[in-house]
């Protein structure tokens, strides 16, 4: 007797996951991706905190009824300026944490379900927008991760 197995995964890996490495600021890239996009992303109230950290980064969010896809820019990179001793060469440094060190070139992760290729390529005209290509297949473990 044959068998037949239907094998469903999450609605996790069904999202796409974009690294961006810009240097613009969240808000900023935020704003240029609304403009070319004609999203609404706008920034939730809640920020991401690690368990291990006392730093946050920030969430934007825009659900899209028509579209039927729910959009996250979430950044990647943590940056402050810690002021240094008297015995310093310099009188404060840059401290950079990530959310996911394993991805510390990228800045920003943008979240979406079902992101056409001619998507992707309309993002990497943002200007100052280094790099923008999907998360390798090596860290699937961050998709489960990011989600909400």
């Amino acid at each position: 007797m044959v068998t037949h197995k239907l094998n469903l995964e999450t609605e996790a890996h069904d999202q796409d996951i974009i690294c961006v490495n810009t240097a613009l600021p969240a808000y900023v890239f935020v704003f240029e991706l609304n403009k070319l996009l004609g999203l609404s992303l706008f920034r939730c109230e809640e920020d991401l905190v690690p368990y291990v950290a006392n730093h946050t980064f920030a969430v934007y969010e825009y659900n899209s009824a028509v579209m039927q896809q729910t959009w996250r820019v979430i950044e990647n990179r943590f940056n402050t300026t810690i002021f240094e001793t008297e015995n310093s060469l310099f009188a404060q440094s840059e401290q950079r944490f990530c959310l996911f060190p394993e991805l510390e070139q990228t800045d920003l992760l943008i979240c979406v379900n079902s992101l056409s290729e001619e998507t992707l390529k309309k993002i990497t005209t943002i200007g100052r927008v280094v790099s923008c290509y999907r998360l390798p297949k090596k860290f699937n473990n961050i998709k489960e991760q990011l989600t909400f």
